[in-house]
């Protein structure tokens, strides 16, 4: 430990907790915590990387558990901490310019003779002794400089053929060292260094000293990229380390060698005991891996030491969830991040000993864990509220309960900046009643009272969003502005060993697909490389047509391959980024999938939502000016809150889109791949003011089928007078009663005198008119009886003329008062886009009575 750079004694640093503070490390708790680690930590450890005699970690590349790597390039076996390029291969790439992939097959680099780190022997033939000059040992270079000297045209090779090899000499005295020793001190030259700077420093002289055995044990070896030694620790330090390391083991977490080494020496002449130490008392920053690991082995020890001294870590203050065996947000494996759980926020023993015991014998997740803790946080500032503060389970009532409940009814969000969620305040309620419940049936509450139980009555009912509250979609005119920004999507932003370039590539990949497509996050996070298809066919006439399609997977809804329509410009958006992928070294595992993960750990093998999460508010944040459609008191356009624009958003705004341009709620439900049309109405919700405004616009507009202006008295003789149809509205009583589905004459409204357009049916009347004529090419073609063609063409006479004056009415307003017109029409389109088809009727066919009377 350290105090203003002084380290602290051991028997001065007080143990956690803090009621035991007298306890001291006497020498026999020393060696019995010292027998323990030995005991726990296994003498087998990483059998053919660990030498527990001379406390070196080699590792080994092939190993999986090892986060050490060869070099990306063939022909090159230099190790390298992260998986990729050499140094030395890296700066070839990129004096190259080749793709990553053929410059890994192809390149050979000029120096390729060991593996890095590795001891390489002189070059004449036998000769055992450590390579220096010109590739010689120390003797052959020596000879070698005098023959230069002689003859400076002398030949190396030639040279070394004529040379005889030298006995061996011994190696170096520090354990593990792989180099020769000199004459002086035993040592290698390094170690021979190190030894002067040590004596320089406690001001001794060199001259005559021998090697202190004390500082020889604390030396570690020349390490490599794939070594750490343990050496350079303290005694109990290295078996608190060592055991740290072989729970990482356990809990199958990768072994970073450089991380390793760059920990030990923070920890050197730091800390006399890692197990009642602190990583806050560490003097020096250090890099996130090597700070999370250090604090990672702190946390880890000091639990050792608690079940060494027979201490329950469920009955700590704060809960270690790693020590509970709490299970990573995927679920599987234990999670081995650092999560500290504060109970002692719930005041009531029973409650808080409830969540612990749920906690051990279910094991669930973090994030459930999280969420337990908060419901049990929530009943217990309720029951503090009641008398006795709910401390006697025995005593407790149904008004206690209704009490909890109640509490949970009115919870605010985290922040404290309004009321939760109905939906996420009935979650909290469930998971209490859940915590509960298993604690009962483990037979944990025996004498907790029946009467505080759930009743039918303790229920959060999902609470309707106001209608006139806007929604999460983002308005246009803001993507429009985002449209305007995207050079700076994936500036200051990091991704593994992708170039800066690369990751702007990518952000703006990312965001296109989401504001273009409207899946979810993860969704486009969890792309394949293949998500990109072509689709052709034919159409009635037999010429060719065809669009792109996106392939993705509705993993919320268990639906997996589903086709998505897309622009040629989104598909273009996925073709451009296959292209700068193709030069990219992808992590491992991560071939299948468009967007790569930053990490290189072997468990994420795609981009995941946190990610894009982090690249589309970085981006919103990065924008200099981003305005609202509100307007302040003089006019002028207040700033947009950009905590609006986060992924999901482009989600909504994909839907209101569709919604808001009056696609049939039935098609708009296909492409959100929503289960019901009951999802998907809620983009189609206008206020009954809104659409009675558009309607007293509209009604005095509308025409009949001749096309002479027939308006409406009044907004109530509009709405119940008439119904929409596919092409129009009808007037006819009998239609009107049977909601729009008792048309006599199947829907050809151009024939009915009935019929009441107005200019928001502009759009499907055009279509309808397109439809009728590709329908009478086929009818001629299939030479069909006169009197259809004949039908068709007046039909088709009679809908262009009601276009034409419709037409000419919009163009002979002014342009304010054409623009209210066509916001009007806007909504109606979505309100009726929103109600279900109006399907032609069915035939009816008599039946064997009918056919009898008949």
């Amino acid at each position: 430990m350290t105090a203003g750079g002084n380290v602290i004694p051991l028997h001065q640093v007080r143990l956690v907790p803090d009621d035991e503070a007298a306890e001291r490390l006497s020498a026999q708790v020393r060696e019995e915590w010292m027998a323990w680690l030995a005991e726990n930590t296994g003498p087998a450890w990483r059998p053919g990387e660990w030498d527990g005699s001379t406390l070196l970690f080699t590792g080994d590349p092939t190993n999986p558990s090892t986060a050490v790597f060869h070099c990306g390039v063939d022909a090159c076996n230099n190790l390298i901490k992260a998986r990729g390029l050499c140094d030395t291969c890296a700066r070839a790439r990129r004096a190259t310019g080749l793709p990553i992939k053929e410059f890994m097959a192809v390149h050979v680099p000029e120096r390729n003779r060991s593996i890095g780190g590795e001891r390489v022997t002189c070059l004449v033939l036998g000769c055992p002794r450590d390579s220096l000059l010109w590739g010689l040992c120390n003797a052959h270079g020596s000879k070698r400089h005098k023959e230069l000297l002689r003859d400076p045209e002398s030949d190396l090779r030639e040279w070394i053929t004529r040379q005889q090899p030298y006995e061996a000499v011994a190696p170096c005295v520090v354990a593990g060292c792989r180099y020769d020793s000199r004459a002086t001190f035993g040592l290698c030259d390094n170690h021979a260094d190190a030894w002067r700077n040590h004596l320089g420093a406690i001001g001794r002289s060199s001259q005559g000293s021998t090697v202190d055995r004390q500082w020889l044990e604390r030396q570690a070896p020349y390490l490599s990229v794939h070594q750490f030694s343990l050496a350079p620790l303290a005694p109990l330090v290295r078996a608190e380390m060592l055991y740290a390391l072989s729970q990482r083991e356990v809990n199958r977490q990768k072994i970073d060698p450089t991380a390793v080494r760059q920990a030990v020496s923070r920890l050197v002449g730091a800390v006399e005991c890692i197990a009642v130490g602190d990583p806050a008392w560490l003097p020096e920053r250090m890099q996130a891996n090597v700070s999370s690991l250090v604090r990672e082995t702190f946390r880890v020890v000091a639990a050792a030491f608690d079940r060494f001294r027979g201490l329950d870590p469920a009955a700590k203050p704060v809960l270690d969830l790693s020590e509970l065996g709490v299970k990573g947000i995927r679920g599987g494996l234990k999670t081995t991040r650092p999560g500290s759980l504060d109970v002692s926020q719930i005041r009531q023993s029973w409650l808080r000993q409830m969540l612990v015991s749920w906690i051990t014998d279910v094991q669930p997740t973090t994030s459930d864990v999280r969420r337990g803790h908060r419901a049990c946080t929530a009943a217990s500032r309720a029951l503090e509220m009641r008398p006795g503060g709910g401390e006697d389970p025995a005593m407790l009532s149904f008004a206690d309960m209704n009490a909890v409940v109640d509490t949970f009814r009115h919870l605010l969000k985290v922040d404290g900046s309004g009321p939760m969620g109905s939906k996420q305040r009935g979650t909290l309620l469930s998971t209490f009643f859940k915590i509960l419940d298993h604690n009962r049936a483990a037979g944990h509450l025996d004498g907790m009272s029946a009467r505080f139980a759930r009743h039918s009555s303790h229920v959060i009912k999902n609470e309707d969003v106001n209608e006139d509250e806007p929604g999460s979609a983002l308005p246009e005119s803001v993507i429009a502005q985002l449209n305007r920004n995207t050079d700076l999507l994936g500036l200051g932003v990091s991704h593994g060993r992708m170039e800066p370039h690369e990751v702007q590539a990518m952000a703006r990949a990312v965001y296109e697909l989401l504001r273009d497509t409207g899946r979810r996050p993860y969704e486009i996070a969890e792309l394949r490389v293949d998500c990109l298809t072509y689709v052709s066919g034919t159409d009635a006439k037999g010429e060719k047509l065809g669009g792109w399609e996106l392939i993705w997977d509705n993993r919320k809804a268990g639906r997996n391959g589903r086709h998505l329509p897309i622009y040629p410009e989104t598909a273009n958006t996925i073709k451009t980024w296959k292209q700068i992928r193709a030069g990219l070294d992808l992590p491992l595992g991560a071939d299948d999938y468009l967007f790569p993960p930053a990490g290189d750990n072997g468990i994420l093998r795609h981009l995941n939502s946190d990610h894009v999460s982090n690249l589309i508010r970085t981006w919103a944040d990065s924008i200099p000016e981003l305005l609202s459609e509100e307007l302040d008191q003089e006019g002028n356009q207040l700033p947009f809150d950009r905590s609006l624009i986060f992924p999901y958003a482009f989600r909504h705004s994909y839907c209101q889109r569709h919604a808001d341009a009056g696609v049939r709620i039935e098609v708009l439900c296909e492409l959100m791949d929503h289960k019901s049309t009951v999802t998907t109405q809620g983009y189609y919700r206008v206020t009954q003011k809104r659409m009675r405004e558009a309607i007293n616009v509209l009604r005095k507009l509308t025409v009949d089928r001749n096309g002479n202006e027939a308006p409406f008295a009044s907004t109530t003789a509009y709405e119940l007078g008439t119904v929409p149809v596919p092409f129009g509205n009808c007037s006819d009583p009998r239609n009107v009663k049977a909601g729009g589905k008792g048309c006599p004459i199947r829907f050809q409204c151009a024939a009915c005198p009935a019929y009441r357009p107005d200019p928001s049916y502009l759009p499907v009347i055009a279509d309808h008119i397109r439809s009728l004529k590709e329908n009478r090419e086929i009818a001629v073609s299939m030479e069909v009886a006169e009197f259809v063609i004949v039908n068709m063409n007046q039909e088709i006479e009679a809908f262009k003329g009601v276009l034409k004056t419709m037409k000419h009415l919009m163009e002979s307003m002014g342009t304010e008062e054409r623009a209210e017109v066509e916001e009007a029409a806007a909504v109606l389109r979505k309100v009726r886009a929103g109600r279900p088809s109006t399907w032609l009727p069915d035939p009816v066919f008599p039946g064997e009575r009918d056919e009898r009377s008949a």
